[in-house]
């Protein structure tokens, strides 16, 4: 190779599963010239451009660029000796133009006063928009131009531009083209550059001429137009892409051994049957002898704190700026509190229960006394009166609502047509009956014990309303009873269950809601940081901001730590704003500390943002990714003990609900609000450990795809 040779590529080939991109390419770009590199869409250039700069890996073949590998530690390839303006914009749009500079020049380590001295430079060189404009409210020239000012802040040894004259006023790209000849050979700089107008490319010092992932010729433009009898670079290209198909290219990009500058074409023009003549079909300069390629450790993990600073601040700007996305994150979780505090673990009320009593027909219970319901004789025997009509006054419940019909046939049909939900049925001689099961007890004649029953019919096919009536009917028996044998003077547990309840933790009376709380703030946390991560990373990769970044110096470590940290501190305050909501604002009892509590709903938001990283590495769209995402947490969801408990699952899947990430997170959070068990019980550390090794894991396998998809 050339000591003058900013850029040296061999027999490159690069593949995309069984699609070979580029086919034994060989380019040679010196220094101090300006390279262009011409090409239909899809024929491989800007694949090989990433090569250059070290965004994608090679299958086989040598890169090499400034006099090292790029990606190799202190290569300065990705880093500040390389300037890149790739064909997307690549620039967040929640930036002023003067931000993007800023932004780009910082994390090249660039003193604020010097970049502020080039930014003007080249704010008046490419006709800028004002300072303080966003980006996203630029036109796409106007967008490009600022593309353009970034990749040039620092003044780089190797400027390579993709596309950078698209949507550009023909005056203004003149203009580009006289500054771009101009540093060249001023400042001794290498530039390629690739764009669609071939005829602009006059200008440049050589040019490549690229198809199908090869590079058919690598001459200067006024040898070329030489050589080929023509007047525009647009015939050679096509004189030579004909010559490809028709397989009369014979070069060393197909293996056989030749030296640069031969080549014969077998016709060049209609009017020539055969010419020979002397041009260069891809660089063959020999570098070093032929030896093994290893394998070059690449520098992807160093955390500088320039960059990271200059990260941090782009972050922030992305949202602070973005006053939708503020108000989403902010209001969303208080919104899902609500609708949760508010929605569920409330009695159910106005359930139409259907009564048939033939006991009291005549008088349908109206204008009911309690008193004379019960008569007592001798000291002992109490007697019963319409006892139909005393239970019935305790059915007057929020939950229940009474609905009376003359016949058990007419009330079933009801529930078999959605009336109701169930029915209650009395007897005819209900009260008696009653009162001989109880005097009489296992004497009791069966008939007796039947007609002394109150039946029930339910509609189960809701299970949950269905259960709770059933269960409420229960109370208001045991209640009725209860009063009843009170007034006879009986011994009143006896007409309850022989089952005496103590509760350790909680009541019997406890809302359901007490008991949905960890498994909603644990899961809705994560949730959260998922789907936060996963769209704010597939946002700046889809934008082209990660690659440029990384083109710049940055690693994907440092990218990645400083949207956690950005995230982390937003993940906290949505933490506290719903803690806050649940516990003082609705007045929920916890026995545990706050700080445990805060803890284990924290680390689960940092759980679920390590899961949506993930999600962003596989998923190349947002579209992909809230699926994902909402298709990953669905099965967890279910899984976890929120919605069923745990314990109801064959053991086999218990076992692995258990190893997802919040099922026994959940746990701890209830043990810690429930039983006041401390942040340091190995229970409540089993839940921690869960969350923390997830994170862990995910985080390193996000990391190595990363690494993977080079």
């Amino acid at each position: 190779m050339s000591k003058s040779a900013a850029v040296f590529v061999k027999d490159v080939v690069k593949c995309y599963g069984d699609n070979k991109i580029l086919d034994g390419l060989c380019m040679t770009v010196d220094r101090g010239t300006i390279y262009g590199l011409l090409g239909a869409s899809g024929c491989g250039k800007t694949t090989l451009l990433s090569c250059i700069v070290g965004r994608k890996n090679i299958q086989s073949g040598e890169v090499w660029v400034l006099g090292g590998t790029p990606g190799a530690k202190g290569s300065g390839v990705p880093g500040p000796r390389v300037g890149y303006m790739p064909q997307d914009i690549a620039l967040v749009g929640e930036f002023t133009v003067k931000d993007a500079i800023f932004y780009f020049g910082r994390i090249l380590n660039m003193d604020d006063k010097l970049i502020s001295e080039r930014f003007q430079k080249l704010s008046k060189l490419l006709e800028l928009p004002p300072d303080d404009r966003f980006i996203k409210n630029c036109s796409g020239g106007q967008q490009r131009r600022v593309s353009f000012a970034a990749a040039m802040v620092h003044m780089p040894e190797l400027l390579i531009l993709d596309e950078p004259t698209v949507g550009v006023d023909p005056v203004l790209r003149d203009k580009i083209w006289n500054y771009l000849v101009e540093i060249v050979h001023s400042e001794k700089i290498a530039v390629i550059i690739t764009t669609h107008y071939i005829e602009e490319a006059k200008q440049a010092d050589k040019i490549g001429l690229m198809r199908g992932g090869k590079l058919l010729a690598e001459e200067s433009p006024a040898r070329l137009l030489t050589l080929f009898h023509t007047d525009t670079l647009e015939e050679a290209f096509l004189i030579l892409s004909r010559n490809q198909e028709e397989g009369r290219i014979s070069s060393a990009l197909d293996g056989a051994s030749r030296s640069q500058g031969n080549a014969i074409l077998d016709s060049a023009s209609s009017t020539t049957s055969i010419a020979t003549f002397d041009i260069a079909y891809g660089s063959k300069d020999e570098l070093t002898p032929a030896k093994k390629r290893t394998k070059i450790k690449k520098d992807q993990t160093s955390l500088q704190r320039h960059r990271i600073k200059a990260l941090l601040d782009k972050n922030w700007k992305q949202f602070y700026r973005n006053v939708t996305g503020i108000i989403f994150l902010i209001t969303f979780p208080l919104l899902q509190t609500l609708c949760f505090l508010n929605g569920v673990g409330g009695d159910v009320k106005g359930l139409k229960l259907g009564i048939v009593n033939d006991e009291t027909m005549t008088t349908r219970c109206q204008n009911f006394d309690f008193n004379g319901t019960t008569e007592i004789h001798d000291f002992t025997d109490c007697h019963f009166h319409n006892m139909s009509c005393r239970f019935l006054e305790y059915l007057e419940h929020p939950m229940i609502h009474k609905v009376e019909y003359k016949s058990l046939e007419e009330a079933t049909e009801a529930i078999k047509h959605g009336t109701v939900l169930g029915v209650l049925y009395m007897s005819e001689n209900f009260t008696k009956s009653y009162e001989d099961r109880i005097q009489n007890g296992k004497d009791a004649e069966p008939w007796m014990a039947d007609f002394g029953e109150i039946k029930a019919f339910l509609d189960m096919s809701n299970r949950q309303t269905g259960a709770t009536l059933k269960y409420k009917l229960y109370e208001l028996f045991y209640r009725f009873q209860e009063e009843l044998f009170q007034e006879c003077n009986w011994p009143v547990r006896l007409g309850s269950l022989p089952l005496k309840k103590n509760f350790m933790y909680g009541h019997e009376d406890e809302p359901y809601t007490i008991y949905m709380i960890p498994g909603t703030i644990i899961t809705m946390m994560f949730f959260m940081g998922a789907m936060m991560t996963s769209q704010i990373i597939i946002t700046d990769r889809k934008e082209g901001v990660w690659d440029r970044s990384i083109v710049a110096g940055v690693t994907s470590l440092e990218i990645t730590l400083t949207h956690f940290i950005l995230q982390a501190v937003i993940m906290a305050l949505q933490c506290t704003e719903v803690l806050i909501m649940v516990f003082p604002a609705y007045h929920s009892t916890h026995l545990g500390s706050p700080g445990a509590i805060f803890c284990i709903t924290y680390l689960a938001g940092i759980c679920g943002m390590a899961y949506g990283f993930w999600v962003s590495v596989i998923c190349e769209d947002h579209s992909q990714a809230n699926i994902s995402v909402s298709g990953g947490f669905l099965p967890m969801m279910l899984l976890c003990g929120l919605i069923w408990p745990t314990e109801a699952m064959p053991i086999g899947l218990r076992i692995f609900s258990k190893c997802l990430p919040f099922t026994l997170a959940i746990e701890s959070f209830r043990n810690v609000i429930k039983k006041g068990w401390s942040l340091w019980d190995l229970q409540v550390l089993n839940g921690i450990g869960v969350l923390l090794g997830w994170t862990l894991m995910l985080g390193i396998i996000s990391l190595w795809l990363i690494k993977l998809k080079r």
